[in-house]
């Protein structure tokens, strides 16, 4: 017999509505495969139906008596389906101090990442080219890319620069950006009171 601890990444899915919920899941399908989900409210037949059939691992919350540790020490996502709300981060950040023995350096990446490629690291991330489909880059600290994304991009960190979203997926402490909110410019990512804020790189300031 082996037994071998593993880092999990955990989705956790309030469900308000089925039309919301499955409205959500279309639309992030393919990112939300790659999470063990952790379903909360009300689970109909229609849902679990739909769960299993797109092959989905998931648990519900009434069911598992684990507890939880924080958003801030894992990589634990969470996404509320409220009827005509987007999905939220919490509004603030618990300050905390973090002791290391060496500082993390920045991973920089100056080729495309392929696909089927997976890049884990824990401190700050650049890369000088395109994230290819089936391609997945989780980063601790912040992530800059000066490339398309078409594979998921996870960032933990205070920012993000994005040069441009193609089919990928971006993934913004625990928030899953709507991909409207690009248009082909180069966006800032930051975290506001209302979770993501996504602006130009540059704006232009009118005096």
């Amino acid at each position: 017999m082996k037994a071998k601890q593993k880092n999990l990444r955990i989705f956790e899915i309030e469900i308000t509505n089925d039309d919301e919920f499955f409205a959500y899941m279309d639309k992030n399908l393919i990112l939300l495969k790659d999470f063990f989900l952790l379903i909360h409210g009300h689970v109909s037949q229609e849902i679990k139906s739909y769960l299993e059939e797109n092959g989905l691992c998931y648990k519900l919350a009434s069911e598992c008596k684990i507890k939880m540790p924080s958003k801030h020490n894992t990589n634990e996502n969470r996404a509320i389906m409220e009827p005509k709300e987007p999905a939220k981060v919490s509004a603030t950040k618990e300050p905390s101090i973090r002791i290391v023995s060496e500082k993390v350096k920045t991973l920089l990446i100056e080729q495309p990442i392929r696909s089927g490629r997976e890049v884990i690291h824990e401190g700050d991330v650049t890369i000088f080219g395109r994230v290819n489909s089936a391609s997945k880059v989780i980063a601790e600290g912040n992530v800059e890319v000066y490339g398309i994304i078409d594979g998921v991009v996870q960032c933990d960190g205070d920012y993000m620069i994005v040069q441009q979203l193609g089919k990928g997926h971006i993934i913004f402490n625990g928030d899953i950006l709507d991909r409207d909110a690009f248009d082909g410019k180069a966006k800032k990512i930051t975290y506001g009171k209302e979770g993501a804020v996504i602006k130009d790189l540059f704006e232009t300031v009118n005096h």
